[in-house]
């Protein structure tokens, strides 16, 4: 094999210009499918695994119907109440349950300073820990703060760097637009970072968290009692894979809250993946630009072998009147296709080395959200993948110039005929 190996590059040194573009040629393919599998494989390890057991676990109630109208879609209404939540943990199946209610564009003052934040949430202090909040600083709210009514908030790291950059957030106070004349307003007690753009396309981003109780859109002397309020949605987070099981039980539990045509009904995170299903989608169409630039890597393959067994026809005609077998003729071929093979392919998986996270996560951020922030760089398996396809396919496509020389008549190669 070295011998081989040392012959091929011997001939690669005579036609250096001719070699060289092979091997890029090659490698161009290597380097297209290693970045394009590296995505779709780093997508699906974000997807499943990056929620840890949020992903089999994690489940949305509501009280809804499907409508039957052309083209579908859902109504609901806002009919659960906080004492379900109570209800909902007497399951054998349901770990905790919670509300997370989102609202938009919040104006507010800090520092003296007027902002406006796009989305912000309230939800009761099993929030944090269901869905494996990260604290940057502080920590979350307790049921203390809930039951009492403390004006305390959580921001997350991207507003906390807007704010208040290079010092800590904590303690600092907060106005919203209702509640400038009250008080110094809410304290800041922790900064969180979201759990990912995964999470994001089931449970929406927010950048401010209030307790449940706090009523965002109030107005000088304006208030809601909490007891009665009613809301559109609870999330519950099952048994390690019982989801399913959480959510029967669960529709069963809550069906008093069932109203004319509309029942309580589950929908499932580990179905609702969009990010997923858009990277799928995304890998397939540029799939086919792969293949084509593996494909014509095969075919540069091809055609440098037949040039080459040309111009090496007395080489061939010599070796097979020296007693060389067909046998041999054709491994000799194919080893020097190998090597070409190889060379393309360590080419290519250096350049997706330094690559693949920047073009993935340029493509991602492109055609799927700008949410999502660098999804790794080249997986293990798909630079594994793509080299061995890479080899294959010069097997392949070395294989008929490698019957081609093996079936030369010694006599005619030599031009004795």
């Amino acid at each position: 094999m070295l011998e081989t190996f040392l012959f091929t590059i011997r001939i690669m040194k005579k036609r250096p210009l001719r070699s060289l573009l092979t091997i890029l040629q090659l490698g161009l393919g290597v380097w297209v499918v290693a970045v394009l599998l590296s995505l779709n494989f780093q997508a699906a390890d974000m997807a499943g695994g990056g929620q840890g057991q949020l992903s089999g676990s994690l489940a949305k109630l509501t009280v809804s119907e499907v409508m039957e109208m052309e083209g579908g879609g859902i109504s609901s209404t806002s009919n659960f109440r906080l004492e379900d939540l109570e209800r909902l943990k007497a399951s054998d199946y349901i770990d905790t349950a919670f509300i997370y209610e989102l609202g938009w564009e919040r104006s507010i003052l800090a520092d003296g300073l007027a902002y406006k934040v796009l989305t912000v949430a309230r939800t009761n202090p099993e929030f944090s820990q269901a869905v494996n909040l990260e604290m940057v600083e502080g920590h979350f709210f307790t049921q203390q703060d809930a039951a009492q009514g403390n004006q305390v908030v959580l921001i997350s790291d991207v507003v906390a760097q807007q704010l208040y950059p290079d010092q800590s957030a904590l303690g600092k106070y907060i106005k919203l637009g209702a509640y400038q004349d009250e008080g110094p307003g809410f304290e800041v007690i922790g900064v969180y970072k979201w759990p990912g753009a995964v999470l994001g396309y089931f449970l929406m981003e927010s950048h401010m968290i209030f307790p449940l109780g706090v009523d965002l859109y109030r107005f000088q002397g304006m208030g809601m009692d909490g007891d009665t309020r009613r809301y559109s949605e609870i999330y519950i987070v099952s048994q390690p894979d019982k989801v399913y099981d959480a959510v029967a039980e669960a529709e069963i539990i809550l069906a008093d809250r069932s109203m004319e045509n509309m029942t309580v009904r589950g929908e499932y995170f580990a179905e609702s993946n969009f990010l997923q299903q858009q990277i799928g989608q995304l890998t397939i169409f540029f799939g086919a630009f792969a293949f084509m630039a593996i494909l014509i890597s095969a075919i540069g393959i091809l055609s440098i072998m037949l040039v080459s067994v040309v111009e090496r026809t007395r080489e061939v005609g010599l070796r097979k009147a020296l007693g060389a077998s067909r046998s041999v003729i054709v491994r000799q071929i194919l080893h020097e296709s190998f090597v070409f093979s190889l060379l393309g392919s360590l080419i290519g998986l250096i350049a997706a080395f330094f690559s693949a996270d920047a073009v993935g996560s340029m493509l991602i951020q492109e055609l799927v959200s700008q949410d999502v922030g660098s999804i790794g760089g080249l997986h293990p398996l798909a630079a594994l993948l793509a080299a061995l396809l890479a080899i294959l396919i010069g097997q392949v496509f070395g294989l008929y110039p490698a019957v081609q020389a093996a079936r030369l008549d010694p006599v005619r190669a030599l031009g004795y005929e």
